[in-house]
């Protein structure tokens, strides 16, 4: 069973997808000033580090097991890594939730898919 190099993926997906939320909010802030920039860069300091004490530990619990399975009893579609993140999304918007953390979690497991198994040349 090939698992593929997990460790170098996980740690790209995490930084990429961790771009996503500061960016959005940036996008949507309109009109900044230089105060206000030195206020984002605090908030984006704090913002990394609970988004990847987060991430990791979504990985320990629940990324790297489905990984595992996926890779022992599937043939490591994008399909399987998105159907988990998918499902989380389809319920929070059902019971209002926090959709964006499943869109987080999407966008990361699609990245890891792409990363894992590339062929380093």
């Amino acid at each position: 069973m090939n698992l593929g190099s997990w460790d170098s993926a996980i740690i790209r997906s995490l930084f990429i997808s961790s771009i996503f939320l500061p960016l959005v909010a940036i996008l949507n802030s309109g009109n900044l000033q230089f105060s206000d920039i030195l206020g984002l860069f605090v908030s984006f300091l704090l913002y990394i580090g609970v988004f990847l004490l987060i991430s990791i530990l979504g990985w320990l619990f629940i990324g790297f097991p489905f990984h595992w399975v996926i890779c022992k009893f599937t043939n490591k579609s994008y399909l399987f890594y998105a159907l988990f993140p998918s499902v989380f999304i389809c319920l929070s918007f059902y019971f209002n939730g926090q959709w964006m953390l499943g869109v987080i979690a999407l966008i990361q497991a699609l990245l890891f898919r792409r990363f894992v198994f590339k062929i380093k040349t």
